[in-house]
């Protein structure tokens, strides 16, 4: 079973990384999962997103017992700009995905997403004792992949 994750609390620099709550959700979040920029590579895009079901996705996340949900924060007010998270959490393969977005534009290339990657890793292999942690992206979304080879990911061609 995994340890409860809401006391954990992850940083670096002036990133703060906590599991996101149904209290966290607010309007920005939910434009930002209607923005087709920000939603381009997300496996959510095609669908129109409201506060409802963006909290009706936090609660279910929070309920799971097999993802955690980071909510990714951002300096001393705590800005949320975006979330990373370590799902299909297996414990008898002992094994991760891991999926992000950042939907704060203005956090575009800072390497916010480098920073959570990671945090979520060494949580993953560290607290968790995963063995395997694996993460997915589009060939052409290039931030995510130069954000993953950055923090040590290699590249399989499936």
């Amino acid at each position: 079973m995994l340890p409860d994750p809401k006391n954990v609390i992850l940083t670096k620099n002036r990133i703060i990384l906590r599991q996101l709550t149904v209290d966290d959700v607010t309007q920005n979040y939910v434009d930002w999962m209607n923005d087709p920029v920000v939603n381009e590579y997300l496996e959510s895009r095609s669908v129109t997103h409201s506060m409802e079901t963006v909290i009706e996705f936090v609660s279910n996340m929070h309920k799971s017992r097999e993802d955690i949900l980071f909510g990714i924060f951002f300096g001393k007010n705590e800005k949320h700009i975006g979330n990373i998270k370590l799902g299909q959490i297996n414990e008898y393969q002992k094994s991760a995905t891991i999926g992000l977005a950042i939907g704060d534009k203005d956090f575009w290339g800072k390497g916010i997403a480098t920073m959570a990657i990671s945090l979520v890793t060494n949580y993953g292999f560290m607290d968790l004792e995963l063995e395997k942690i694996c993460a997915g992206c589009y060939e052409h979304n290039l931030g995510s992949k130069k954000a993953f080879l950055k923090t040590g990911y290699q590249v399989v061609v499936v």
